[in-house]
This record gives structure tokens, sequence and C-alpha cells, in this order.
């Protein structure tokens, strides 16, 4: 956008319309003193010097609506076939905004959008977009013709030349990801172009943070990570993408082995604070704690949301009622929406039996060793990783019910953690890993004795042996396409009719991976780039011969969320908070990702001659021993 003149008012702008006639345009704003009027002509001449100009006269938006423009807080944005042209910040937030195309001589042009806006500080601005509607429409006719068939990179590299040549390296950085969200072009190819326009354009891209936030990920998957690090600390000057940013940049510090300076990104990260969106999360779960009766639950989460936002709603007020021990009205506040919020799954009462059979203190037992001595050499944010452990066992038991379970195996077990949580409830419960080293110290010899050496690609067990199979923390995302489809066709070989499936996964659209960070960084490096989205998954699980699958996601909140909490995983109450919590974010948001997910698919029923008390594993096979198929 270029501005064109500005105008200082006594007040806010609450409202804008206007009219052209003759190179004259009327204003009349909206403001708190009132209505005001004021005629200019476009160079901001005095109306009576303007009426003696020439004859004109508005007209249509010859673009054909390929151009727009949008409001975002104090951001103007030009857009062009929906893509972000050029994004400009004001001076304040942005309250008012009438456009209309003019045909003056002033332009010299009869194709120029002519745009008012008006701002809380009270500045009226006259603005033109950079591009008319004309060439914007010139330039998506020219991406039409582009080659569809042939060499991907030649289409991803014409269409950056394109773009470049139209002027906006913001345009041309999120065309190119948009082509390629959309398959048109090579995801590795557009990483490459959009690293190479942001070096070329790098006044830009420090100009917007938006902007900065994807070429920062475009960087850190062609491996550029120093300059990576660069573009997120400019994201990170924006509230919206301050977290993720800021994660990134641990990330990126942990692949170039910086250790000191990836904790201190993380930890910046964690006390970077909510956005809005995340505020009204914690607001809304304080609210339904508070109606439950749970006023001790409802007080933690006011109190995480004080020191971002104290005057937030009436967050002060009810968290001063609470703490006098008044009586809460529920129905006394107009601004509870729980009548109307969707209802999360009932996870409390699954955290309850947890909780009531011993799975979630993490007190000195079995099954918890293992997380105590193999985590110490990771620098990863241990309450985060008990957490995210916590919540993926809720959800497995959110679609799997264990009373309806006889024999269950989990591939790639290593601390035979779930073996050991499944015979909690008499399962007669299996697992398999390539190696045994992890479970000598760590397991009991009844456990121990259920344990084989074994690939999940080729399993040891007869057919129709288990009532349920689980891969879980993100074992998958270890495994290549290839060695993925023999795992689920040994899964569907070894599963009893109606037996379920369930993994669990890291998700590649969540934008704060930074659990992966207790990976090496080159652990962490390879999985970033082999992640498989949940409908990748689902689609090869399908394939297999499976039916209905469900994708969970959760850990969908940033990390502060858990930093801020003393131990949230030493009591059951504060993990059932966390649990609503991400289950309210995810239903509150369709498609919002979490840091992983799990997936659940059901084999066919069909008749099965298996004997439901049959021991599944082979002669031979037992813990520390390979296991022949």
């Amino acid at each position: 956008m270029r501005t064109l003149w500005t105008q200082h008012l006594p007040g806010p702008v609450v409202g804008l319309s206007l009219a052209e006639h003759k190179g004259v345009v009327d204003v009349v704003l909206g403001a708190e003193s009132g209505d005001l009027e004021i005629s200019f002509d476009l160079s901001g001449n005095p109306a009576d010097q303007a009426r003696q100009g020439a004859d004109s006269d508005s007209g249509p938006d010859t673009g054909d609506g390929h151009l727009s423009l949008t409001v975002d807080g104090s951001h103007v944005c030009t857009l062009v076939g929906g893509t972000v042209w050029q994004r400009l910040r004001l001076d304040s937030d942005i309250t008012a905004m009438t456009a209309m195309t003019a045909m003056t001589a002033m332009t010299a042009k009869r194709d120029r959008t002519l745009v008012f806006l008006g701002t809380v500080a009270g500045i009226l601005y006259a603005m033109t977009p950079l591009i008319t509607p004309a060439r914007a429409a010139a330039l998506l006719r020219d991406e039409a013709l582009l080659p569809t068939s042939g060499d991907p990179a030649d289409r991803a590299a014409r269409a950056a030349k394109l773009y470049e040549q139209a002027g906006s390296p913001t345009f041309a950085v999120f065309r190119l990801r948009h082509l390629a969200a959309s398959g048109e072009v090579d995801a590795v190819d557009t990483d490459r172009l959009i690293a190479a326009i942001a070096r070329k354009a790098a006044h830009v891209v420090c100009a917007d943070p938006a902007l900065a936030f994807e070429v920062g990920g475009a960087f850190a998957r062609v491996g550029a990570y120093e300059e990576a690090v660069a573009a997120y600390q400019i994201a990170a000057s924006s509230e919206r993408h301050r977290t993720a940013a800021l994660h990134a940049v641990g990330d990126c510090f942990s692949v170039l082995d910086i250790p000191v300076a990836a904790v201190a990104s993380y930890r910046a990260a964690a006390a970077s604070g909510p956005n809005d969106e995340t505020r009204n999360d914690l607001y809304h779960l304080a609210r339904r704690l508070e109606e439950r009766g749970q006023s001790t639950e409802a007080v933690t989460q006011y109190e995480k949301l004080l020191p971002w936002g104290a005057g937030y709603r009436d967050v002060w007020a009810r968290h001063g009622i609470l703490r006098s021990t008044e009586p809460i009205l529920a129905a006394s506040s107009s601004a509870s929406s729980s009548s109307s919020d969707p209802v999360p799954p009932d996870l409390v009462s699954v955290v309850r039996q947890l909780d009531g059979v011993g799975l979630l203190p993490t007190a000195k037992r079995t099954i918890d060793d293992y997380d105590a001595t193999f985590y110490e050499r990771f620098e990863n944010p241990a309450v985060s990783d008990s957490v995210k452990k916590r919540l993926e066992m809720i959800n497995l038991f959110g679609v799997v019910d264990p009373a309806r379970i006889q024999t269950s195996l989990d591939v790639g077990s290593g601390t035979l953690r779930y073996p050991q949580v499944l015979a909690r409830y008499g399962v007669r419960s299996y697992g398999i890993d390539l190696r045994d080293a992890w479970i000598r110290d760590n397991a009991d010899a009844e456990c121990k004795g259920r344990f084989a050496v074994a690939d999940g690609t080729a399993l040891p067990f007869r057919d129709r042996s288990f009532d349920l199979i689980t891969c879980m923390m993100g074992t998958v995302n270890h495994l290549s396409a290839a060695q993925r489809r023999r795992f689920f066709a040994e899964s569907l070989r070894t599963l009893r009719p109606d037996g379920r499936l369930v993994l669990s996964a890291w998700d590649p659209r969540c934008d704060f991976q930074s659990l992966l960070s207790f990976y090496s960084p080159e652990e962490s490096d390879e999985l970033r780039r082999h992640l498989s989205r949940p409908e990748e998954l689902a689609a090869e699980i399908t394939a297999a011969g499976f039916a209905g699958f469900t994708v969970t996601p959760f850990f969908a909140f940033p990390d502060w969320q858990v930093l801020s909490c003393d131990q949230p995983a030493e009591g059951a109450a504060a993990l059932a908070v966390l649990a609503e919590l991400d289950q309210l974010r995810i239903q509150r948001t369709p498609g919002l990702a979490g840091q992983m997910f799990l997936l659940s698919a059901r084999r066919d029923s069909a008749p099965d001659s298996a004997k439901l008390g049959e021991a599944p594993l082979p002669t031979g096979a037992g813990s520390g021993r390979r296991a022949r198929p």
C-alpha cells in the first residue's frame, strides 16, 4: 500500500462512508464526538480547488475480484487471488475501512483502488495498493498458463520467476507455499526457491513477522539453520507467532549442537505467554470448572491467566470471588458460554479410573523407573514429557475399553510401559522391540517373560492372537513407508476380528514440536523430514484392510501451560484439568493439530477360529531371545 495522505482527527474512527464525483471525495467519518464530513481530492487539495479539475466518475473494479483487502488488527493486507501481496502495519488497530475505484487525472490510470482507513489513534489514511486490479488479474491469468505436466521442479521455478517479476517477494513466498500445499509443485523445490527469494529480499522479510515465520520454516527444511534462526527471531516479534517461532529457534539450535542457546529459546517460548485464543480457552475452562464446583482447579486456571491478561473479561473479579470463598452463582455472568460450547469427551472419568489403579502418580515404581533413568541423558523438559505420556495414556483409554481386551501387544515397547499398564487391568499383555537393553533392570520377571526381541514388520505370533495392538510414542515415525506397509499387514494378520490397532505419532502440522528435542539433533532432523500427516497414515492403514479409523490429536497447548504448574504429573486433579483443556482447544478449533495424534483402526469382523485364551508367543520366544516368525 502507498499512503496518499493522512488526516489527524480528535478521536478514534468508528465508521467510514464515501462518495466521489468529479475528482472530489466526500468522506463521512463516524467518530466518538459525532459524524464528520471532509472533502478532499485524491492528492489532498481543498475541495474548492479540486472541483476545478477534470470530470471523472467512479466505476467498477476491473480486476473481477482478483484484488481484495483485509484488515487484521493494526495491519492492512492486499490480497491477490487470496494470497497476501503486501502486509502493512499502521499506527494502531484499524477500526474502519472502505474502498472505491478511482479514475482521475491524479492517478493517470483508470484502474486504481483508493482505500480509506481509520484507526483507534484517530488517524484517517488515504492509500492505494501497489498493484492494480488489472495487473492482479493478468498475473493470475499468467499463472494459469504455467505447464501442469512435466517436471515439477521446472513448474516451481517458472512460478517463482513469474511471482518475482510481479514485484512482491511476500506474494512469491506465500503463493509458492500455496502451490506446494495443493500438490501442484514439489515441497522440497519450493523450500529452496523460497530461501533464494528471501535472501534477495531480506529487507521485506525483516518488516513482516508472518513472512519471516514462513521463510524460517523454509530455511530450516533446506538445512540453513543459522538463517532460519534469524528469520524465526524476527517472527517472534509478533504475538501471534512468538511461541511457535521461539520453539523453532530452539529446534534449530539443537540441530546446530548449541544446547545452551536451545534451552534458553525453549524457556523463552515457555515464558512468552498465551495469545488471544489461548486466553479465551483458559477463561472458558476456568468457568467450566467453576460451574462444576471445582473451585480450587478454577482458581488455578484464573491464576495462569492473570499474568498475561488481568484485564481479560471479568477474570480478576471471578478470581477474587473464588479466593474469598463466596458462593458462586453460575448464571450470574453473561460472559459464560459453557451452555453453547461443545462438551469435550469425558476424559476426567478416564483420569480418575487410571488414578484408581495407581497409574498416574510419578512414584518410584517399576513402571516409571525407565523414565527416571533413560531421560537423564536428554535435555528435554521433564515435566512436559511426563504430561505428554500421560495424555497419550488417557486418550488411549478414551478409545479402548480394557475390560473388553484379553490379550494385547505393544510394538516398539522398549520400556514395557503399556504391557505393564494393561496388566493392571488383567490383560495378558506382550511387548516386542529390536533390543532388550532398556528393560533388563526396569521390568519385573513376569513382564520380562512376555517380551520378545522381534521386528514389527515380521511379528513372531500366530494369526488372530490379539484383541489390541499398540505402537506408541511416535515409534511409527521411525518406519519407512515400506516398513509401515509390512507392519500394518502383520497387525491385521495377528489381530482378531474386531481387534483394534492404535498408534500415536508426531503431527507435522503442529507449529511447536519442542518435545522432539529429547532426540539427538540428527534424530530430530530426520524425524521432521519424514513425519506423516494423520490423513496419510489413515490412508495407508485403510489400504492395508483396516476400517473405522479415528484420529485424536493431543497436547495441543503450548508448553508454558505445563511448565506453569509445579508438578502437573504428580496429581490426578491437575492432569484432568490439562486433559480437559486439551480437548476444549481441539473442540473449539476444528482441525487444530497437537504435538501428537492417536490413530485407532479396527479389523473387520470375520469368523475366528483362534482360541481366545491361547498364548500367542511361539515356542522359544521370551525375554532377551530373538523370536522366529
